[in-house]
């Protein structure tokens, strides 16, 4: 067997940290629905909108002749 270069050590670690996150956010999940209770605080989960998202999202150009 070849022995690994750094990269693929590096690229490992960080694909086994991944699975653990998400074994627990689903664990996480599972739980919630189990029981029935959501999050104590509903904004800690919560994907929130930027409040001038203009500065986010560009507006398409009118230039159209």
């Amino acid at each position: 067997m070849y022995p690994r270069s750094k990269f693929q050590e590096v690229l490992l670690e960080i694909r086994q940290e991944m699975a653990r996150e998400a074994d627990f956010d689903v664990d996480l999940f599972a739980e919630i629905v189990r029981t029935g209770s959501g999050p104590q605080e509903p904004k800690m989960h919560a994907i929130v909108e930027t409040e001038n998202e203009d500065a986010v999202r560009p507006k398409p150009s009118s230039k159209r002749k």
